[in-house]
């Protein structure tokens, strides 16, 4: 909904590149503000607990959400408009900088080793239900109001339900205790570091090098398959657009279920190995779907795109990893910064690029998931061959 709410926040401008400015500025300002808050709700996370870090991160997305659906629109206060909703933004943006890092933390920190994979992979599950949530909304809010009516009050609608949702998590998050790892470290630490002392943590290169790689493959298949490949098919090949909206619905559908099974296969067989079984079979899939596309019209493409959905559910095994990276002392820190670095990167370079790769050759898609899927495959070899360890009080020794 972005050119609605840019229509209601900025003045009327006919000049096209003006308009995708602004446009691209209101969805880049919560981008701005991620690693700022992955380090300060980080650090906070680490010396303090993560429940109070996790109760701090929801309260700011439930009041800024709220906050937003009550903002007067440029109609009404000019320019003031566009200024309280980019301060809104950018508070909003510094709340996620550590929050979804903490939710993994926490999960991990909580839930027993033996069955770590698959909790991760029913967290990595619910983006996916969030996301096609968001979807099924748009759709609803679209279908049921004209555009002067979304310009006028239907843009709130969203933010309605994402600060209603806010608040009840908010609940629910007054009924969890501290996490035990991060209990037992605080029980046994003497002092608290401070940060100027918390180098030797950092200076662990190929942890850091890891977190990176990891997120670049999370963010890359995530921001492709789940929102980007209707547009880039669009592009290229003459599908009906109801029919390829449907068939990315059911693609996160289908992620969601492929998430939860490498979850499953990880727990049992590792995580490597199911890493380098899942990158293989999202190679091949990757390829089939595309040849299905030139060659076969898309007359399948409901279940091309399903499967296709199904094998991009091993990025649920990347948090298996990026959980074990840090030390319990700078974990939450360390992860929120690498993370939302990298995929804040991504996530402001990749439709651009891709998008114009496919302008000259139609396949850049999938070659480009064969080429994360390679880089996957590698990864996934790397950890197939470092040894075991009992907890998470330790990290990965790199």
């Amino acid at each position: 909904m972005a050119d609605i709410i840019s229509s209601t926040f900025f003045p009327a401008n006919d000049d096209p590149i003006l308009a995708n400015m602004q446009v691209l500025s209101l969805f880049i300002a919560g981008y701005l503000t991620r690693p700022i808050g992955a380090i300060l709700l980080g650090r906070y996370a680490d010396v303090k607990g993560r429940r109070p870090a996790l109760l701090i991160s929801m309260s700011c997305i439930a009041l800024t959400a709220l906050i937003t659906t009550c903002l007067p629109t440029y109609a009404q206060v000019g320019i003031l408009s566009p200024i309280l909703f980019f301060i809104a933004r950018l508070f909003q943006g510094m709340a996620f900088g550590a929050h979804t890092p903490l939710g993994w933390v926490y999960i991990a920190e909580y839930v027993n080793k033996r069955n770590l994979a698959t909790f991760l992979s029913f967290v990595t599950a619910s983006f996916m239900l969030g996301e096609l949530g968001s979807i099924l909304l748009f759709e609803i809010i679209t279908s049921t109001h004209t555009r002067d009516q979304l310009i006028e009050s239907g843009w709130r609608i969203p933010f309605v339900w994402a600060a209603l949702f806010s608040f009840v998590v908010l609940l629910l998050l007054q009924t969890i205790n501290e996490t035990p790892i991060f209990t037992r470290q605080q029980n046994k630490q003497t002092f608290v570091p401070k940060l100027s002392e918390l180098g030797p943590y950092f200076k662990r290169f190929n942890a850091i090098f890891l977190a990176l790689i990891i997120t670049f493959i999370i963010a890359s298949l995530t921001m492709v398959i789940a929102l980007l490949l209707p547009d880039l098919v669009s592009m290229r090949f003459s599908i009906d657009d109801s029919m390829l909206r449907l068939s990315n619905n059911l693609s996160l559908l289908f992620m969601m279920i492929g998430c939860v099974f490498y979850g499953l296969i990880a727990d049992r067989s590792g995580t490597g190995k199911a890493m380098m079984i899942g990158s293989a079979a999202l190679m091949l899939q990757a390829l089939a779907f595309f040849y299905h596309l030139e060659y076969g019209g898309g007359s399948y493409i409901l279940f091309m795109y399903a499967i296709l959905g199904f094998c991009a559910g091993i990025i649920s095994l990347g948090l298996v990893i990026l959980v074990q990276l840090f030390p319990t002392e700078v974990r939450v820190t360390a992860l929120s910064l690498t993370y939302n670095l990298m995929y804040a990167l991504v996530g402001l370079t990749l439709p651009f690029g891709l998008g114009y790769a496919t302008n000259l050759v139609s396949f850049s898609p999938a070659l480009y998931i064969i080429f994360v899927s390679l880089v996957t495959f590698i990864i996934g070899l790397y950890i197939y061959r470092l040894p075991k360890f009992k907890d998470l009080d330790e990290s990965i020794k790199l």
